[in-house]
């Protein structure tokens, strides 16, 4: 027993690492997460445009809904599919009760934006830099599952100061990128831009999200591994 356990950890610690874009790609739900994510907005705004409202709301839930219905074929899973259409859901309850011209729809996000740009300021002011939080938590968890006894050899990644100020400019990244995030979209939903609002939910969506991810990617595993070796 005590032999196979041995080699069964030798084996999972033999195993390659996956490559940058592999993990990137895994963050973001892989290819098709990419696509599925933009395809009740994109559905939102021409249904909004040309039926209002309803049309738009309607469109919205059912291209989600689908999407939902594939994931759950496809992957093995369910939380992608779950919290996609929820998602969706929160989106069009808010835009029919602000009603107008739909751009109530875009609103959850927005706030959504503040909020996080708030906490991950927070968190450096309490000289616990979140990206490095979650990157440490990330990274244990697969220690974790690697080893037999649930042990993890891990220090305090603080007190290594190359490591903190790593961390603290990846979090001050991460705020920008809220915050950008947030007076584009806040601009645009004060201008009544349903249209604009659509393509910047998209283009300001997962493409700068795979920026930030893969920027992430890079500076944490180079500065951890710097420390492991």
């Amino acid at each position: 027993m005590t032999d196979g356990a041995e080699q069964e950890r030798d084996t999972a610690q033999d195993a390659p690492e996956p490559s940058i874009k592999e993990q990137v790609l895994e963050q973001m739900g892989g290819w098709q997460g990419l696509v599925y994510s933009t395809l009740p907005v994109a559905a939102f705004v021409p249904a909004n445009a040309a039926w209002g409202l309803t049309g738009g709301a309607i469109a919205a839930l059912v291209v989600a809904a689908v999407v939902a219905v594939i994931r759950l074929a496809t992957r093995s899973s369910i939380q992608p599919a779950i919290s996609g259409f929820f998602g969706v859901a929160v989106c069009v309850v808010i835009a029919l009760i602000v009603g107008g011209n739909g751009k109530g729809y875009f609103l959850y996000g927005i706030v959504m934006q503040a909020v996080f740009a708030v906490v991950f300021a927070v968190s450096l002011l309490v000289r616990w830099p979140l990206v490095g939080v979650l990157w440490h938590l990330f990274d244990e968890r697969k220690q974790t599952s690697a080893d037999t006894d649930g042990t993890v050899a891990a220090g305090d990644w603080r007190s290594d100061r190359r490591q903190y100020r790593a961390f603290a400019w990846l979090t001050v990244l991460w705020i920008a990128m809220f915050a950008v995030r947030f007076a584009v979209q806040a601009a645009l939903y004060q201008n009544d831009d349903v249209g604009g609002l659509g393509i910047a939910r998209i283009i300001m969506g997962w493409p700068m999200f795979a920026v930030g991810v893969l920027i992430t990617f890079l500076v944490a595993r180079r500065v951890t591994h710097a420390r492991a070796e």
